[in-house]
């Protein structure tokens, strides 16, 4: 039987948390039923001494009514906010009666305004360009626009119109019509209101708007008046988003060959070993994401499959914050602790990942014609760009981690193997993300230069954007390629030190071993082994194997290698290989032998470590040593 005042303070805390978990529900059902409403700008024309109301189906279509009434804000715009308002609703501004209604600007009413879906509080901007009874608003500026060029497939009998901010975006506006001028060009002018114009090109209706060259949705033109005078913008339409056929290109093509091929090589590096190291099933679970992002991609260019899963378009940003722990537990794994399952250290590096989640869940929520509008006029825009500028730091500081990880194995294998450490496969991966991270970097610089000087660069972030996708995908290249050339890096030995940052911050008791005196006797001992024994010649010779047929311990025999000679287990094993090569390449009986084979004959296990190994000690390469040998000869 429990003790009472236990189950007394146990119930006060449940009762407590039970009030807690209710205030919180009820605190975000009011925060996410309240929607703000912000009229960034109104007509020049507005008399001061008119009220601007809000009207809507969430107060019967009352122009007037007081409790609708926008204030005004330091910054000089209108808002209201509405409790208990939510999604969905139509509304409109009016001053006061439905005869002072919003306009296009040229005095024809406008659709109602709506907001379909939405998750959490909302806050919808929006502009009025006009009012019905003050039709006469005189325009700031008259823009010609010229189009230049347009799609081989557009059918002749098509006719073409402007849309934008300037007619309430009503797409088939017969006074924005473009006409013939001269064989190739069409021209239209546009009263504009405001100094900032947004414009697509269209068919007559939304299906048939401009797209990309690539078939996809693009966003809405941009051009900001410098001077207050005519002007004209000359544009190109590069595709219809109707008539745009395959999405397949040289970088659709490629995103689709590095899936596949990341796919294939979950099944390549699975069959290496049995059981299965821990490292190639965290692997595998970096290829599987990987390939999926990129099928994804490919998937959002179809305008179809856009329109039928439009948050596909979310997907690849999911790599912003688990990519590089996955990459650099994988590493771990490869290079320490091949065995070990996920540690508490590791769960809590997907942290970010995981918060990045619940970031989107509002997206993932949100009404699907409402995403896909906001995403073709780059709403979301803003809250990527700072996102994924976050997420440039957050990688940047995992690929310096995976450095000094990689650099410290680097150093711990050439002391413990006499066939020194495989990692190469690594560093070219690593130097292919700092390209990456290059691009990435260069992707804000020249987003933040357009930003500054008002210019729209968006085909070369656009640009930067796909080669930084490419280099991502070369990286699965990369490894099948490895993996078929050198399948033995995939389940590289295991070095004794667990963690290389802890050892950087607290070293080993190096200068307590110097105080010691080297072992004279042991060292002698050492080398009359290597010279009688020629354990050298195992090329899987490590310094636990070589301790053990001497009959000491491998700290000692270290400190005797390092001390004694000056060198590290790897370099003192293959200066007796390199000295051995030397001997049997003068040997008649091997004058038939490549060098290759003779350097395997000897204890070097690939051509790679023959040679890196024999320019470190003589500083040439074979044949620069053997040919000199000649020279002195004669």
């Amino acid at each position: 039987m429990g003790h009472p005042h236990g189950v007394f303070m146990n119930d006060i805390r449940t009762n407590y948390l039970f009030g807690f978990l209710l205030c919180t529900l009820v605190f975000v059902g009011k925060m996410s039923a309240q929607s703000t409403f912000l009229l960034e700008k109104v007509p020049s024309n507005t008399p001061d001494s008119d009220s601007i109301f809000l009207a809507g189906s969430f107060n019967n279509w009352n122009p007037g009514d007081p409790a609708f009434l926008l204030q005004k804000r330091r910054d000089g715009k209108l808002s209201i906010t509405l409790a208990h308002v939510e999604p969905p609703f139509e509304y409109k501004y009016t001053r006061g009666n439905w005869d002072k209604g919003e306009s296009d600007g040229l005095g024809k009413p406008v659709s109602n305004r709506s907001q379909k879906g939405g998750v959490g509080p909302l806050t919808l901007s929006d502009e009025v360009y006009g009012w019905e009874d003050l039709p006469n608003i005189v325009p700031i500026a008259k823009i010609k626009v010229v189009l230049e060029e347009i799609p081989e497939n557009t059918p002749l009998d098509a006719a073409l119109f402007l849309t934008g901010n300037f007619n309430s975006w009503l797409p088939g506006d017969p006074q924005l019509r473009f006409e013939k001028n001269g064989e190739d060009l069409y021209q239209v002018s546009v009263p504009v209101y405001n100094d900032t114009l947004e414009f697509k090109v269209c068919r007559g209706n939304w299906a048939n708007v401009e797209g990309r060259k690539s078939g996809r949705a693009r966003f809405n033109r941009r051009y900001i008046l410098n001077e207050k005078k005519e002007q004209e913008v000359k544009i190109k339409v590069e595709s219809w988003e109707d008539l745009s056929g395959t999405p397949i290109n040289a970088y659709t093509i490629f995103w689709l060959m590095a899936a596949v091929q990341g796919l294939l090589l979950i099944l390549v590096i699975n069959t290496l070993q049995r059981p299965i190291p821990r490292s190639n099933q965290i692997l595998s679970l970096l290829l599987l994401v990987f390939s999926l992002t990129l099928i994804s991609r490919v998937a959002v260019y179809d305008r179809e499959i856009f329109q039928w899963l439009p948050r596909l378009l979310l997907i690849p940003d999911f790599l912003y914050f688990l990519y590089a722990p996955l990459f650099v537990t994988y590493i771990s794994r490869l290079l320490r602790s091949r065995d070990k399952g996920f540690q508490l250290r590791d769960l809590l590096q997907f942290i970010p990942f995981f918060l990045h989640l619940l970031f989107y869940i509002p997206f993932f929520l949100m009404d699907k014609g409402e995403f896909i509008n906001l995403s073709v006029d780059q709403r979301f825009r803003p809250t990527f760009e700072r996102l994924g500028g976050f997420a440039f730091l957050y990688n940047l500081g995992y690929w310096v981690y995976a450095q000094r990880m990689i650099r410290s194995y680097e150093v711990d294998s050439d002391n413990q193997y006499s066939s020194g450490s495989n990692v190469n496969f690594l560093k070219t991966v690593m130097w292919l993300k700092a390209i990456c991270l290059v691009l990435w970097a260069g992707i804000y610089a020249i987003g933040t230069y357009g930003w500054i000087q008002d210019l729209d660069l968006a085909f070369m972030t656009d640009t930067l954007t796909d080669s930084l996708w490419i280099g991502f995908s070369l990286t699965v290249f990369l490894l099948g390629y490895f993996a078929l050339k050198e399948p033995d890096i995939f389940r590289l030995p295991e070095t004794q030190v667990e963690n290389p940052l802890i050892e950087a911050i607290n070293p080993p008791e190096e200068d307590a071993e110097k105080e010691q005196e080297v072992d004279t006797e042991l060292k002698m001992r050492v080398g009359e082994w290597m010279e009688k024994e020629r354990p050298f010649l195992n090329p899987k010779l490590s310094l636990p194997d070589l301790a053990e047929q001497i009959g000491t311990n491998p700290h000692e025999l270290s400190r005797v290698i390092n001390q004694g000679y000056g060198r590290n287990f790897n370099d003192f094993v293959n200066s007796y290989r390199v000295e051995a090569f030397k001997q049997t390449a003068l040997d008649p009986a091997f004058q038939h032998h490549t060098f290759l084979a003779i350097a395997l004959h000897v204890g070097f296990n690939s051509k790679t470590a023959f040679n890196r190994s024999f320019k470190k000690l003589t500083g040439q390469t074979p044949r620069e040593y053997f040919e000199q040998g000649k020279e002195d000869q004669s």
